[in-house]
């Protein structure tokens, strides 16, 4: 078992298991501050609250999914798809609005505990707006009234990153998410937008379009999924269509020179999430992860966790992945920075 592999079955309390001297460079890693740029919200509840909440809402589960078997993801997968498979539940609830405020503090809690101080949470608001039975601009209300509660309490900073999923209805589920955002003032708690979903799935050709319009008009950041299965073409499209300021996992860049240079030229930051790349394998486990190429041509890029709540393990393990795969502790005394600097969040001090 090589390190990498040891890091992800086995890591505990922000230290990798390995020998003295990785155990010694992991301990020099650990900082103060961290900042978070990709998290999903349904993604980094931790598995206790899911738990009491399928209870209180009495969820039926489709048939064939076990909790203890479907619900995480600790080991590589054969495929995203496989990955994805706890999205069969996790898409089920919240039914009831008091339990949204529940996930928020459960979520705002476990950033705590890994020293984050601020943090970009994505979701979908449709979904919500299905589960919940009310309209998308009653939805967004409530998860920013949630989510602005619970980082109150835990004294964290935050913004919002609005959701659209890849598919024939992506321009119309943007438009419809754009026009709750203004029914509610165009309140400060949003500051992105998000591209998600399986990218073999094609969008419709006015979506990057939209993506553009939304972010001259509002001022958003724009942040796309993109090259997580392989295909660089799709981070070029995200740059080059879709106006994007981040790059969310970004894996198959880091296979071409030619775009690694053009997103330093234009200042394109990598979202990247360590311990979920494993996972997903969107690296394979015999391949080097790119982020070291990422530092060799100088493209900017930020440790983020992905899917805490299914992965078992917060922001502080993936920095401590992140040293296993290469980086250096001075690299990741710089990660609180790098955050600051391509958050969207406005005035962070």
């Amino acid at each position: 078992m090589n390190q990498i592999q040891t890091c992800l079955s086995g890591i505990q309390s922000k230290v990798c298991e390995g020998d003295e001297e990785e155990k010694g460079k992991t301990k020099t890693a650990d900082v103060r501050d961290r900042g978070e740029l990709h998290v999903h919200l349904n993604g980094a509840i931790p598995v206790p609250m899911i738990r009491k909440i399928l209870a209180d809402e009495a969820t039926e589960l489709p048939p064939g999914f076990l909790i203890e078997r479907d619900l995480l993801r600790n080991t590589p997968c054969h495929s995203l798809a496989s990955y994805l498979t706890p999205w069969q539940a996790l898409r089920l609830f919240p039914q009831k609005r008091e339990n949204l405020d529940r996930i928020s503090n459960a979520i705002f809690a476990s950033l705590v505990e890994n020293s984050v101080r601020f943090v970009e949470l994505r979701s979908s608001v449709l979904y919500l707006a299905h589960l919940l039975k009310c309209s998308p601009t009653e939805a967004l209300e409530h998860l920013i009234e949630s989510t602005r509660n619970a980082a109150s309490h835990y004294g964290i900073r935050h913004g919002l990153i609005l959701t659209v999923t890849r598919g024939d209805y992506g321009a119309v589920c943007l438009s419809t998410l754009l026009q709750a955002y203004q029914d509610l003032g165009e309140p400060d708690d949003v500051v992105g937008l998000d591209l998600a979903g399986d990218e073999e799935i094609p969008y419709p050709p006015e979506l990057p379009s939209l993506f553009r319009n939304a972010k001259d008009r509002f001022g958003f950041g724009i942040t796309i999924h993109a090259g997580e299965t392989g295909r660089v073409e799709n981070v070029k499209a995200a740059v080059n269509f879709f106006g994007a300021d981040r790059i969310g996992h970004g894996t198959a860049a880091g296979k071409d020179s030619r775009l690694l240079d053009e997103l330093v030229t234009k200042d394109i930051c990598i979202e990247v999430c360590p311990i979920s790349n494993r996972l997903t394998g969107a690296v394979p486990p015999d391949e080097a992860h790119p982020l070291l190429e990422f530092r060799r041509f100088g493209v900017p890029f930020v440790i983020c966790s992905d899917n805490p709540g299914i992965h078992q393990h917060g922001l502080a393990d993936d920095h401590a992945t992140a040293m296993a795969e290469g980086l250096t502790a001075r690299d990741l005394n710089q990660q609180y920075k790098e955050a600051k600097r391509y958050s969207f969040i406005r005035d962070l001090d």
